[in-house]
């Protein structure tokens, strides 16, 4: 089997929490993360996973299936309320179902349990380089109280926080760098899988269907959604067709 490419050296700290009741499922993954690099820990209940990211932390999460204690579906969010960690979740039934309610839930990707190791590894990197991406200057200020600071990871609308995803954060920052312009469907799939190129626009509908029910809950005018070519940020006061 190839070996994953190395980690550079900046990434070689990065650490990866496996979640999965199946001691030979870690295994090959904590297998695969390590010829890459990465340093692992696991957990096979989902209350060990919790304690783990609230004590320890993590870098990124590999949460599997048929915790004994938890459904995924269940555990992805409560991860997510400890802390603003990527989360990678595997499945053995990767139909359409499942990967929607994954992605629902809060996952910010989804890989079939058959998939090949150096895939896994692969995505993994992708959310790494997306949550820990350079430090950029807080863009100028945007319509509507709106503010995306990609350096600081944060967003937030009249200083309310709007705590997004690593995805939903890069998706809003393109979106708002156009201050109410269209950001065509794939502009937007490269924006938020860099590294798929054959990203399933249903990935796409659902972060931003999550984004926009998270910037009208803090009273922002939310995504419009223009039929057949993308999406723009909708401004108080202007015309929705404009």
């Amino acid at each position: 089997m190839a070996r994953p490419p190395a980690l550079r050296q900046t990434d070689a700290r990065s650490r990866a929490l496996v979640v999965d009741p199946d001691p030979a499922r870690v295994g090959a993954i904590v297998h695969a993360l390590g010829e890459a690099g990465l340093e692992a820990v696991t957990a096979y209940r989902a209350a060990t996973a919790l304690a783990r990211v609230s004590d320890e932390g993590a870098d990124v999460v590999i949460v599997g299936e048929g915790l004994d204690d938890s459904s995924t579906v269940e555990l992805i969010p409560r991860l997510i309320g400890r802390a603003r960690i990527p989360i990678l979740a595997v499945t053995s039934r990767p139909d359409e179902a499942t990967v929607v309610a994954l992605l629902d839930a809060g996952a910010d990707d989804v890989i079939g349990a058959a998939s090949r190791p150096l895939e896994l590894v692969a995505r993994v990197r992708a959310l790494l380089r997306r949550s820990s991406a350079p430090p950029r200057s807080p863009d100028a200020p945007l319509p509507d109280g709106l503010r995306v600071d990609v350096g600081r990871r944060e967003a937030s609308v009249f200083d309310r926080p709007l705590g997004l995803t690593p995805t939903e954060l890069e998706l809003l920052a393109v979106v708002a760098s156009r201050r109410g312009d269209v950001v065509d469907h794939r502009t937007l799939l490269r924006a938020g899988w860099p590294d798929r190129p054959d990203a399933d626009p249903d990935l796409l509908r659902t972060h931003l269907t999550h984004l926009n029910a998270k910037l009208v809950a803090v009273g922002h005018p939310g995504l419009r959604n223009v039929r057949s070519t993308g999406y723009g940020l909708r401004i108080a006061g202007a015309d929705p067709l404009g």
